[in-house]
């Protein structure tokens, strides 16, 4: 399906829309209307302004916003295909191309082209407290599209900014760029581009002087080994999680070494971990937008003790509470709390997401 000379492609202008409207995602399919994510909720766009996609035009999108990556697939052979998108002096996607029914979609994620400061995303203090560490690791968690990844650059950036450090990133594909002219510097590696596999990347980045590495998702037994030994050669290295509190966190870690095993990641965890952060978006009560909502557990002697014994893991969400005044960490729950109090979310909203809802219940005061 070739372009009308001057006619942008209908796929850079459905995902000019989707940046104009604020979208986080845009979501194209082969028979169905074209959708996008707006502060969280699924918008469908009305099909008297654009049709329904046909298999031949999701090809012809997928062609074109794949045409730079290197050995482009023969598009019918794809099954799954992670790339970055870039429109010039307007907005930059990572691209997911998936197959579904024998036809095809694709789901575009916008990545701002600044990297957000921790004001403009509404964290608290104590993120930049954690960027001061020089060594061990810090956790990112949370769902897919919890905003981690820019958390992370937010982090990344501001260590750059304030420090002259060489960090090495990990990435599946590169999201954010990061400028030359700071104290520090970003070595950015993208996996399957500029070194073959995650595991790889990571032996390697133990050669390229680095202060700061950070990892990416650490998935497995081999990645999480790789990453624990990086935080005990006296790098700082920060890897994200797929897991829902500081707790489930450190449960999806140990959940990949056998039980003969788990008593000595849990010394190397105790001894090198530096803190967990875990995060969801929610809705603002005013409808413009979405907030962070984090849990926030920052490694001290009482946790270092509960972390060394299993039996005590339960006990860790209260010390995580008992320690908001002296380290600023936080749980969910206590964080809910300081949003509806605040008026910023709906109690509705936070008594969904509260990880003990009964407990909150009664936090909040209500029947």
């Amino acid at each position: 399906m070739e372009q009308q000379a001057g006619k942008r492609h209908l796929i850079d202008e459905l995902l000019l829309i989707a940046n104009k409207n604020h979208a986080s995602d845009l979501i194209v399919r082969t028979g169905d209307r074209v959708r996008m994510r707006i502060n969280g909720a699924i918008v469908t766009v009305d099909s008297s302004k654009i049709a329904e996609i046909s298999r031949e035009q999701t090809i012809d999108m997928i062609r074109h916003i794949s045409r730079h990556i290197p050995n482009t697939p023969d598009i019918e052979s794809v099954h799954n295909l992670d790339f970055h998108y870039t429109l010039e002096d307007a907005c930059h996607f990572r691209a997911h191309v998936l197959r579904s029914n024998n036809n095809f979609g694709i789901v575009a994620r916008l990545i701002p082209q600044k990297i957000p400061s921790f004001n403009e995303l509404r964290l608290p203090p104590v993120i930049a407290d954690i960027t001061n560490n020089r060594n061990g690791l810090i956790l990112m968690a949370g769902s897919a599209g919890s905003g981690k990844s820019t958390t992370l650059a937010a982090m990344l950036n501001h260590m750059i900014r304030e420090r002259p450090i060489h960090a090495v990133t990990l990435e599946d594909p590169v999201e954010f760029n990061y400028s030359t002219n700071h104290q520090g510097t970003v070595s950015q590696r993208e996996i399957g581009t500029d070194v073959a596999s995650y595991a790889q990347g990571l032996k390697d980045a133990l050669r390229e002087s680095p202060d700061v590495i950070v990892a990416g998702e650490v998935r497995g037994r081999a990645d999480i080994q790789l990453a624990l030994q990086a935080g005990e050669t006296g790098h700082l290295v920060m890897a994200t999680v797929h897991a829902t509190t500081a707790v489930g966190t450190m449960q999806r870690i140990m959940s990949a070494f056998t039980l003969d095993e788990q008593d000595a990641i849990r010394e190397r965890l105790a001894e090198n971990l530096r803190a967990i952060i875990v995060q969801k978006l929610l809705p603002l009560k005013s409808g413009k937008g979405r907030i962070v909502a984090l849990e926030i557990m920052i490694k001290n002697s009482v946790i270092k003790h509960f972390i060394l014994d299993p039996g005590q893991w339960s006990e860790i969400p209260r010390a995580i509470e008992q320690g908001h005044s002296l380290y600023s960490s936080q749980t969910f729950d206590q964080h809910l709390q300081e949003l509806v109090e605040s008026d910023q979310i709906e109690y509705e909203e936070a008594l969904a997401n509260a990880v003990f809802p009964e407990d909150f219940v009664m936090r909040m005061d209500r029947e």
